[in-house]
């Protein structure tokens, strides 16, 4: 059965294995369906330093907008998700990578970088834009050659005339250039909320980019204090300084370094009121999925990985600093069994979540652990735990 739906969906087995123990092989199937779709709604954190729900939400409406506030949380309002659509095949196909398809999936038009093949099509032409897997997920216009797609690394490729879903472009709004709203998926607010960091704290976010929980901390903190955004790469960086620029955020350092050697090359940040640790995961739970392909050496490996993090971000916490971890993925290994070891291991303790919206988790610190499982939520898979040093 679990051969059947990893099949039927192109997930890889040791996907669909891991779900299954977790959840029984119907549920396993229920959360791989609704992660191949987006959801229902699309979700906005707002900035409260700027503005309030309510006002955002008057001025999407004034520009002709669906939009509605999220009465669970003080700073979140969303946007209806249209479709699934019908899409036909046309006789000229331009192939995307992955992630450019799910993008297009959803609406975006398809810029040239993200293009795989266009063989035959001419500027002009009616095309299909498939995944490298065939799916077919939008129709549109070619607005150049299919040649020139290829080589050219800049430019718009296809223009979207329909898509499977249909999400508001909200990156052209006036309330995202204003720096009014950061789009961040609900469980990754509810994050934010889950630590609730004070002003006046040092908080080391160890893995930033694009920098949501980064600056999430700092509107909550109300500019006040130090967060320290922290990414291994000067590209990652880059989109953490353009996210903290727009949403006018003062309290907010960037700085470029592997966070597993932070305690050793960077020791103003030793003696943190809080860490947030979201690591590279195996992103089990990111929708929409069109297909996934990481097998049982990943999802081992990731584990292990996750855990230099967690050791270095329990050395910079001061006693009776918290520890904010989450992933956007539903694997045992990269969540509880992470947590369980932490504990055991690094003088951590679990720490009750007072904002909780998920379901509780497993193995021994299931209680104290959330989970958002996208067939009971409507969001992505994720996962948060609140821990303490001791």
């Amino acid at each position: 059965m679990a051969e059947l739906i990893a099949a039927r969906y192109q997930y890889s087995l040791a996907a669909v294995k891991r779900l299954a123990r977790l959840y029984g092989l119907e549920r396993a199937e229920a959360i791989v369906r609704n992660l191949t779709s987006p959801g229902r709604r699309y979700f906005l954190r707002v900035n409260t330093l700027k503005a309030t729900p309510s006002e955002v939400v008057e001025m999407l409406r004034e520009e002709g907008l669906e939009a509605y506030t999220f009465n669970r949380l003080p700073d979140a309002i969303y946007l209806p998700i249209r479709g699934p659509y019908r899409v036909e095949r046309r006789e000229r196909v331009v192939v995307a990578d992955k992630a450019a398809a799910e993008s297009v999936y959803m609406g975006a038009d398809l810029y040239a970088p993200g293009v795989i093949s266009a063989e035959g099509v001419r500027e002009g032409d009616e095309v299909s834009v498939a995944s490298p897997r065939g799916h077919i997920v939008a129709e549109g216009v070619a607005m150049m050659d299919g040649d020139e797609m290829v080589a050219r690394n800049k430019g718009l490729a296809v223009k979207v005339t329909k898509s499977v879903y249909k999400v508001t472009s909200v990156r052209s709004l006036r309330v995202y250039r204003e720096g009014l709203v950061y789009d961040q998926s609900l469980p990754a607010i509810v994050a934010g909320h889950v630590l609730s960091p004070e002003p006046g704290w040092l908080v080391v976010d160890m893995c930033a980019a694009p920098g949501g929980k980064a600056t999430h901390a700092a509107q909550l903190m109300r500019g006040e204090g130090r967060v320290v955004a922290v990414d291994r790469s000067e590209g990652k960086c880059r989109r953490i300084k353009e996210n903290v620029e727009r949403l006018g955020l003062r309290n907010v350092e960037i700085r470029v370094a592997d966070s597993r050697y932070l305690d050793l090359l960077m020791e103003d940040l030793v003696g943190a009121d809080a860490v947030i640790l979201d690591p590279p995961c195996s992103a089990l739970g990111v929708r929409p999925t069109l297909y996934y392909e990481r097998g049982e050496r990943e999802f081992r490996s990731l584990s292990a990985y996750q855990r230099q993090f967690l050791k270095v971000a329990a050395k910079l916490l001061r006693k009776g600093g918290l520890l904010l971890y989450s992933t956007c993925t539903l694997s045992l290994e990269e969540n509880e069994a992470n947590i369980e070891w932490a504990v055991r291991e690094l003088d951590l303790k679990l720490r009750s979540q007072q904002v909780f919206l998920g379901s509780r988790g497993f193995l021994s610190v299931g209680e104290h652990v959330q989970r958002f499982e996208p067939d009971i939520h409507d969001t992505p898979g994720f996962f948060i735990a609140l821990l303490e040093k001791v």
